[in-house]
Order: structure tokens, then sequence, then C-alpha cells
């Protein structure tokens, strides 16, 4: 199939369809990832716009679309283990991961994606929920027939075999019931650890938990926020993988958040 042929595949399940550089992930003009379509004529308009992405990869917005993805590692992890351990742990058939849709990435790494059905929530979130896996609903990913220095997206079945989100993917998001989840996109670094971040950079498989402590802590000792995307961006410089801009963004803006919230619910508790 030709580039066309695949973007019309995933617009017709409802897909936002981005284009990313050639042999990139992303696409740097402002919005990122979130400049997606599920027309294709409206991105052929926006691909003359910028001609530039004409020959790029092809990527999904899941943050717009019906979507939700288990990510495997199999390169910098060995999340194939984690996931089967996992699986016999839950009483699931270790070959479940076969029964949708499925694509290999150059790193040799499993992307199972899934459909939300009309109505239904999400999965959550979350990066490294056991050691390896990823579940992923609120980014833009990487798709077929993309290109990147180390090979090429391809599709392991065909994309109509795609299926609706079963239950176990949300258990596996929520951790559930399991006796191996990787609590670290929980923990709190130590002090130590967040000033070894702003000299190293972040750590490629804890980027966005990484960014997400360091900008937290800024936060609470009430550097500015300027400052504190300043120096977030400074460090992800210094990264041996940098977080692309736009989810260096959302990490830096889900930590803003939180912390207005935080601050609003003491005011609110000190005026009771």
């Amino acid at each position: 199939m030709n580039k066309w042929e695949y973007i019309k595949q995933y617009q017709q399940f409802g897909a936002y369809v981005f284009m990313a550089l050639p042999n990139q992930k992303h696409n740097s003009i402002a919005g990122g990832f979130h400049n997606s379509f599920a027309n294709g004529d409206e991105l052929r308009r926006w691909i003359t716009q910028h001609p530039e992405y004409k020959n790029g990869n092809v990527g999904i917005d899941l943050s717009k679309s019906n979507l939700a993805v288990v990510d495997i590692d199999k390169h910098k992890h060995n999340g194939m283990a984690s996931i089967l351990s996992w699986f016999k742990t839950h009483q699931i058939a270790p070959d479940t991961i076969q029964d949708t849709y499925v694509e290999q990435t150059p790193t040799g790494g499993l992307h199972a994606f899934y459909l939300i059905p009309s109505g239904q929530d999400k999965p959550k979130h979350v990066i490294n929920t056991i050691n390896g896996v990823d579940v992923l609903s609120e980014t833009g990913i990487t798709v077929a027939p993309s290109i990147l220095a180390g090979g090429q997206y391809r599709q392991i079945t065909t994309f109509d075999k795609i299926k609706p989100v079963p239950q176990w993917v949300y258990d596996l998001a929520n951790s559930l019931g399991t006796e191996t989840p990787n609590n670290r996109y929980r923990a709190k670094y130590s002090l130590a650890d967040r000033w070894k971040m702003t000299i190293d950079g972040f750590e490629t498989g804890e980027r966005n938990n990484q960014a997400m402590s360091l900008a937290g802590y800024l936060f609470a000792i009430d550097v500015t926020p300027q400052d504190i995307y300043d120096i977030m961006q400074s460090v992800n410089e210094r990264s041996i993988e940098p977080l692309p801009d736009h989810e260096l963004n959302t990490v830096y803006m889900s930590a803003r958040r939180r912390e207005e919230k935080k601050r609003a619910r003491m005011s609110e508790y000190g005026r009771d």
C-alpha cells in the first residue's frame, strides 16, 4: 500500500492523522501532533500549506481519536516478558495481544491498537504501568508506513482486525491486582535525584516521569512558571534522548494545573 492508503484506513476508523517530518516522530508546527485530521482532504490541504511534510512520516493523535494503544518495548526493556507475566497472573491467554490490530516498531517493539466504543471512557494514559509497557491514550503515536533511521513501522495484523478495548487494558492501566507494577510512575524522586536530572538531563525510559517530578518540585518551591518552563527546556536539551516539544509542554501544563488545583484546595480549606 502507498502512504495515502494507510492514512485512509486509519481515518475510516475515526483516527485523526497528523504528519511528522521525514525520518522523525514529531510535527514541529505550533500545536504539534494536534495538527491532525480525520478527513483526507483536510490533511492534504494542510500538507499543501506545509510542503516540508509531503514526504514525512504518519502519526495518529490519540487524544482526539477513539483509539488507545498498548505499547510493548522490546528494545530498551523486556516489555514482552513483563506483559506475559502479567497475563499469566491475571489468567489471560498469552496470545491475546494478537487479537487486534498490531504494528511492529523499528526497534522491535509492538503497538496493539484498540477502539474505544462511543460513550465509553478511555483507559488512563500511563507510562511504564508495568516494566517496559505503556498504555497510551493522550499522545501522538507514529504508525506504518513511517520510517526512522532504525527501520520501518510495519503491520503485523490487518487494520480491519482492530477490536474494542477489552477490560484487561483498563486493569493494566490501573495496575489492578498485579504484584509486578512499576510504581516509579507514582514515586517521588529525592532532591538529589532532581539535582542530578538538571546536570545529566532526563533518563531515557523515565523522561515523562522525571520531567513531571522536577516540574512539580519547582512549582512547590514557588519558582515562577516561566523560569520552570525554561529550566525544563534546558534539562531536556541535555538529555540523551530529549522529549519532543509537544510532550514537554504537556508535562509542564499538567504539573501546573495540578499545582493550581492543590493551591485552590488549600485556599478553600483556609476559609473554613
